[in-house]
């Protein structure tokens, strides 16, 4: 988030104040607004903060409520799982062609691999999460 904050400012800056703007920046922005993304995956998952439907809930006895709260950490676990298993896939692409970004040349492979391993973590976490 820092990153992204700085780029932002400096680009800004250099854009109006000194006609200079930061080389790179909207590129740079969009890689860190990814590596954000999956970065905050594994911190959303351990605080259930994803978005959940539960107008039924109020309705249902406790003991199916956990059910279903071991049901969806089982889903969502398998779902993650599978965003781990794809990405793995488009990673390897990724590695063996030297894929890179247009402005700054930077690797595309390790935002896989940053991706590959929040899915992963998130997986574990939302196994392990007590359900409410």
């Amino acid at each position: 988030m820092a990153g992204l904050v700085l780029v932002t400012c400096i680009d800004v800056v250099g854009r109006y104040l000194f006609d200079s703007p930061l080389g790179g920046a909207f590129e740079l922005t969009q890689v860190l607004l990814g590596a954000l993304v999956f970065v905050a995956l594994p911190l959303t998952t351990a605080a259930g903060a994803h978005v959940e439907v539960d107008l039924l809930v109020p309705l249902l006895p406790q003991a199916m409520v956990r059910v279903l709260g071991w049901l969806g950490g089982i889903v969502t676990a398998a779902v993650l799982l599978y965003f781990a298993f794809r990405l793995i896939i488009l990673t390897q692409g990724h590695l063996a062609v030297g894929t890179r970004t247009a402005a700054l040349g930077l690797p595309m492979w390790v935002l896989g691999v940053i991706g590959v391993a929040s899915c992963c973590i998130s997986a574990v976490i939302a196994m392990a999460r007590r359900p409410t």
